[in-house]
């Protein structure tokens, strides 16, 4: 894995980011993020024959540990065309894949075993906590996974941030209530004010 990341990190120091959000730089740093090591060790544990979709998958870091990983059935989507684009042209160049990435919802996903959140807060539109849970439902809804890999912004985060509005940040609670009767478990991923925010990663089973 180390040795992955390191060949990861070498591709992404020559992307040209002059025009590219600044978040997408995460992969350019020394250690990989915390929540990609982690979905590394959770994934792991899943069947390689498992159908994984992930939702805002930004330049395909996390696309590419997932087929690092050897997940036969991968794909994402990204709202930002450049940088389906780009994340599209990388999984090529690394593992010859094609298309990966696409750049409008489908109406309906079918037979996803593993649906994937991270890294992604998509609030366009949105005005209130209820809104924003019930779209991260909507998009569980659509997919219904065996296992939904979902991060959030943490309740615990009381900082003020125009990137992360208060109704964004979601609680234990929030999150108990919208996926009653399935399985959770879930640990923090980043903690302010080491981190910029506090973040929280909760995996939701059948």
């Amino acid at each position: 894995m180390e040795e992955f990341y390191t060949l990861l990190r070498e591709y992404n120091l020559g992307l040209d980011y002059s025009d590219l959000p600044q978040w997408t730089k995460i992969f350019t740093e020394k250690e990989p993020p915390i929540y990609w090591v982690r979905l590394a060790e959770i994934l792991s544990q899943y069947p390689k024959s498992y159908s994984v979709f992930e939702i805002g998958s930004g330049l395909g870091d996390v696309l590419a540990l997932l087929n690092l990983l050897g997940f036969e059935k991968v794909a994402g989507i990204e709202r930002l065309e450049k940088l389906a684009t780009i994340g599209n042209q990388k999984l090529f160049n690394l593992f010859n894949s094609k298309d990966i990435i696409i750049g409008e919802y489908p109406i309906k996903l079918e037979n996803i075993d593993t649906l994937i959140q991270v890294n992604c807060v998509y609030f366009e539109g949105l005005f209130s906590k209820q809104a924003y849970i019930n779209q991260v439902w909507q998009f569980y809804k659509n997919a219904n996974p065996k296992h939904f890999l979902l991060e959030v912004i943490d309740s615990s985060f009381t900082e003020h941030s125009n990137t992360f509005p208060d109704f964004v940040r979601i609680s234990e609670e929030d999150i108990y209530k919208t996926f009653s009767g399935l399985k959770i478990s879930s640990f923090l991923t980043y903690q302010f004010p080491k981190n910029s925010s506090t973040k929280r990663l909760y995996i939701i089973s059948k």
